[in-house]
């Protein structure tokens, strides 16, 4: 019996809830620069229904207030990983901004910071507070461009979704109307 007991427990033990967590390796700011697609300062909406992503990052409305690098609308959709919301949200709710440096993953489809929280740089009143204060204050002392009116393509990346799902419900309906065709009518 106690044999039966300890390979029932021992077998329970593995199947627990599955921990996420993330470790980023810090990146010279250089290379956060080099590696970004966008550079934007701005705020995330956290009030705005999440868009899904692989891995740790979700998508949220992000709005840009400024552009340094790349294209970017008023309002985008921008990569958080979930384990930054709290904290962002709470720097955000005391005047803070983000000066993110956003690039393009295979995993996602919208933007991500580069390698996590290096790619999400802390502002607040107009001084870079998240270390690096040299290196990413001459870029926010740059010439910014105000974003494009563009509204961003929500159907970004679901092409392919549509083209199998209309696929699918093409070849439905010829395989509906092949079966009626082939049956023999019946009389009453």
């Amino acid at each position: 019996m106690k044999k039966v007991f300890l390979i029932l427990i021992l077998l329970m033990l593995p199947g627990g809830s599955p921990i996420l967590a993330t470790k980023w390796a810090e990146l010279i700011p250089e290379e956060v620069e080099s590696r970004s697609q966008v550079i934007v300062l701005g705020t995330y909406n956290f009030k705005s229904k999440p868009k899904s992503g692989k891995n740790n990052f979700y998508g949220s409305q992000f709005h840009v207030e400024k552009v340094y690098k790349g294209e970017a609308a008023d309002n985008i959709t921008a990569g958080i990983e979930i384990f930054d919301d709290g904290w962002a949200e709470e720097f955000q709710q005391d005047g803070g901004k983000f000066l993110l440096f956003l690039e393009k993953t295979k995993e996602t489809r919208f933007l991500v910071p580069v390698a996590g929280p290096n790619g999400m740089v802390q502002v607040q009143d107009d001084r870079i507070v998240s270390g690096h204060e040299d290196y990413y204050g001459k870029i926010i002392n740059e010439e910014a461009r105000i974003p494009s009116p563009v509204k961003e393509n929500e159907s970004e990346g679901y092409l392919l979704e549509i083209l199998l799902f209309s696929l699918t419900g093409f070849i439905t309906l010829l395989l509906i109307i092949r079966f009626l065709s082939r049956e023999k009518p019946k009389s009453y």
